[in-house]
């Protein structure tokens, strides 16, 4: 008989309803401050609302991890559903206290199997942990099966994206040295990659269009053509750039899998509107 488990991916985590539910992927829930106001990111604020708010100019915007009674909510409701081995995937802890926060919950359930691993990632990275780890359950895999390849998986992915500025990023402290590094010139596109946890910028482009054909060229520096990859492509509030990009990197590889989503409001809150990223791993390279 399979063995039955449950994956959760925290608020960050970038896939479509689709990918969702045929992973039957579980939500912890993260939350967005908007001003004095806070709101559950997906369930009382969609993204489109989430950016309709903060286009008032001097709106600042933050990110707050969930707490301890409703991460508890969350593996409580796997457990009615007869589900007693969890896997839970959190963002890194360099940019959050969530994997804290569920680890800790984790702790207060005896009667309950719960593994909770630091991605060393975000968004798509965590996305596309979850998903490796649903086709292992659905194969027959066990949960301890399961729990070492996302353990394997969890820094490997890759992930660039392009920012219309980096001063949302600067705001919340999460990128590392960028003040030093730009100094005044908020105004240029950032090339980001997020490795190992931590947010760095590793270019700087004048234009959004040359910024995308940089973002471009560094994929394929890294992938040569035609190889099989798992990707996702994500954006903030800018969905028609999305697209095209989406359609570049279909074209270029075998895409194994590949989904384009918004990343959320909990990701626009801290990057803001404007972002385009790439999350992949090659299929011959995953660990």
């Amino acid at each position: 008989m399979t063995e039955k488990f449950a994956i959760v991916v925290d608020g960050t985590s970038c896939q479509t309803p689709e990918v969702q539910r045929e992973f039957d992927l579980r939500l912890l829930p993260l939350h967005v401050d908007i001003g004095k106001e806070t709101f559950t990111a997906n369930v009382d604020l969609t993204p489109a609302q989430f950016y309709e708010k903060i286009a008032a100019p001097g709106v600042l915007t933050g990110t707050s991890q969930p707490s301890m009674g409703e991460c508890r909510d969350v593996y409580d409701s796997v457990v009615k559903d007869g589900i007693d081995k969890l896997l839970v995937l959190t963002i890194a802890t360099e940019l959050s206290g969530t994997y804290s926060v569920a680890a800790t919950t984790a702790q207060a359930m005896p009667h309950a199997e719960i593994e909770v691993i630091d991605t060393r990632s975000l968004a798509g990275g965590i996305s596309l942990i979850a998903t490796a780890a649903g086709r292992l359950r659905r194969s027959g895999g066990s949960f301890q099966d399961a729990v070492a390849l996302a353990r394997r998986m969890a820094g490997t992915i890759d992930l660039l994206a392009v920012a219309d500025t980096l001063e949302y990023l600067k705001r919340s402290g999460r990128v590392s040295g960028a003040q030093a590094l730009f100094g005044s010139m908020l105004q240029v596109k950032p090339i980001l990659q997020v490795k190992d946890g931590v947010v760095h910028p590793i270019d700087r482009v004048r234009t959004r269009e040359k910024a995308v054909s940089r973002l471009m060229e560094m994929v394929s520096e890294r992938v040569p053509e035609g190889a099989r990859i798992h990707a996702c492509t994500l954006h903030t509030n800018d969905a028609e750039r999305a697209r095209a990009l989406a359609e570049w990197l279909q074209a270029r590889y075998h895409c194994v899998e590949h989904w384009t989503t918004e990343a959320g409001a909990v990701i626009g809150a801290r990057a803001g509107p404007g972002v385009l990223g790439i999350s992949w791993y090659r299929e011959d390279a995953r660990p």
